[in-house]
């Protein structure tokens, strides 16, 4: 039997088109950013860009699954994870209580928590001199720290009294707002987006670091029925493949490092 010509050709078309379908046709999953520099900003194109969300497309691309991102408030996030409207977060700590509505694959990175001074300067009074010794920090009165509202209590927190007292502010732009002027005496913020907004400022030299307190394993976090197994076993096997992290993200050099004593201060 005589096949035309051009009914091969399409039907050469076709064969091709339908083996390309399984690599084309990756599943969608919405993941929550808010602007968090430099975890998840906009370029100054508009685009989307930052560390969560390299690792998150790097991570779920691996996995054959395709990120389509929406700006919500974290608090928001959290409510539609828990009611299935949303597939998954960013930078998330993994909980016993947010497990009652999610899934969280292995850690991906660390966030690193550091308490924050204004360097000591000429004709200033140093509220840091005489705290020699990380005991000496956890009794020391009249200091004003800082922290943003609603952080985790940790147990080094709990356990070290001028660090329980910290007042809360509403964001970390105001504890770096108050802490250049010189009303606060130390902050606790994330270590990479307070570099980040210092660099902003032009004010890193003018920072100090009084204590890392502590280096926090995140995660991605997935409503409950938004992956099967098999899908978080691929993304934990592309987190497992991530190169080890720069150098450049590594916590900075502080007078006193709780992490390297775990069971000293936070026992």
């Amino acid at each position: 039997m005589h096949v035309p010509g051009a009914l091969l050709h399409a039907l050469g078309l076709a064969s091709l088109f339908a083996l390309s379908l399984p690599l084309m046709a990756r599943e969608t999953l919405s993941v929550a950013w808010s602007h968090w520099p430099p975890f998840s900003q906009l370029d100054a194109r508009g685009e989307l860009e930052g560390i969560d969300v390299r690792l998150t497309r790097q991570i779920l691309q691996e996995a054959d699954l395709e990120p389509t991102f929406r700006n919500l408030p974290w608090a928001r996030a959290l409510h539609l994870l828990e009611r299935g409207q949303l597939g998954a977060g960013m930078g998330a700590l993994d909980t016993q209580e947010r497990r009652q509505f999610a899934r969280f694959s292995a850690p991906y990175r660390r966030a690193s928590f550091v308490l924050l001074s204004h360097s000591a300067s000429a004709g200033v009074v140093d509220r840091w001199q005489g705290i020699a010794r990380f005991e000496d920090l956890c009794q020391a009165s009249g200091l004003r720290l800082g922290k943003l509202r609603g952080t985790r209590p940790t147990p080094l927190t709990e356990a070290c009294p001028s660090l329980k007292e910290a007042r809360e502010y509403n964001s970390d732009d105001k504890l770096i707002e108050l802490l250049l002027a010189r009303r606060l005496d130390g902050i606790i913020m994330e270590w990479q987006h307070a570099q980040y907004r210092l660099a902003q400022l032009g004010a890193e030299e003018f920072i100090a670091c009084q204590l890392l307190m502590h280096q926090q394993p995140v995660s991605l976090m997935f409503a409950k029925e938004a992956l099967s197994d098999a899908q978080l076993a691929r993304i934990d096997a592309a987190i497992a493949a991530l190169p080890a992290p720069d150098v450049a993200f590594a916590p900075p050099n502080c007078r006193f490092d709780n992490t390297r004593f775990p069971q000293g201060p936070e026992s």
